[in-house]
């Protein structure tokens, strides 16, 4: 089957939407993102949130551009990791919190399979 460069710009435009997204929000009002950091207590929140929208930003583009998407991928898989454990511990949370953490969790988790789908399908374009 044959997909056009344009189509797999499409499909990497979609599957990092979430990332791009947040990362304008996250620039947009920058002393919030700061100061949600800091509220979930990780360390120093201005590196933190400045690396935050960096890995967004820039492994949105690495994708949508193809330009290194393998690493791109990674970074967001990483970050999505990450963010996952450190933001969306359902199996240690209350009742009323458990079920809105346990979906972002496994949501993450689908996206992250999706990212990884999104830097083999790019390479499989580049070289074909």
């Amino acid at each position: 089957m044959y997909l056009s460069r344009a189509a797999v710009t499409a499909i990497n435009v979609g599957i990092t939407c979430p990332f791009w997204a947040s990362a304008f929000v996250k620039a947009a009002d920058f002393e919030a993102t700061v100061a949600e950091v800091a509220a979930i207590g990780l360390p120093a929140p201005l590196f933190v949130a400045t690396m935050t929208v960096l890995v967004q930003a820039g492994g949105s583009i690495s994708l949508i551009t193809g330009l290194l998407a393998p690493l791109g991928a990674a970074a967001l898989v990483i970050f999505s990791l990450a963010a996952s454990f450190l933001v969306h511990p359902f199996w240690t949370m209350p009742p009323g919190a458990f079920l809105p953490n346990f979906a972002a969790f496994t949501a993450n988790m689908g996206l992250i399979g999706g990212l990884i789908a999104a830097a083999i399908l790019t390479t499989l374009h580049k070289d074909s």
